[in-house]
């Protein structure tokens, strides 16, 4: 998704190795676009940003490392924790949600400035009148639907 997207393009602009897991080829091929490799090793740090592989992140972390979740936004279904394979592997789990607004203006600096390097137009699909809302939201609940749809003011 968008998060994820954001989260790749700023780390591999602060010089990571980024890889990403997802089961949807299209997604992997964007993620390509913002730096992103595929995932062929145990990871130091996960950011988990869909909320939906909570598991597989705990599951697939690095002796040692960092699971941050930062998808797991609404609710779900809960998710098996195993403490000892947690502790045993020395990982370490931390939640983010929200941001201050010297975090925002980073942001946004990023994406008016470095950030330009990276496709995330394409990252959006059609572009609606406000008045449009209930068609524009049809269209980002259907299957296959781009990671978002563009609202704008107007007539």
């Amino acid at each position: 998704g968008l998060v994820g997207l954001s989260a790749a393009a700023i780390a591999a602009e602060q010089g990571a190795n980024v890889e990403v897991l997802d089961p949807d080829r299209e997604r992997r091929a964007l993620a390509a676009r913002f730096g992103a490799g595929a995932l062929d090793r145990d990871p130091d740090v996960v950011i988990e940003a869909s909320g939906h592989a909570v598991g597989d992140a705990l599951a697939g972390v690095a002796v040692g490392g960092t699971v941050v979740l930062v998808g797991s936004v609404f609710p779900a279904d809960p998710v098996p924790f195993d403490a000892e394979s947690i502790v045993r592997r020395l990982v370490t789990v931390t939640g983010v949600h929200n941001y201050t607004g010297a975090e925002l203006a980073e942001a946004v600096a990023f994406l008016s400035g470095r950030g330009r390097a990276y496709p995330f137009a394409d990252a959006v699909g059609s572009v609606r009148s406000l008045l449009d809302i209930d068609a524009a939201l049809v269209e980002a609940a259907a299957p296959g639907a781009p990671l978002r749809v563009g609202l704008v003011p107007g007539h």
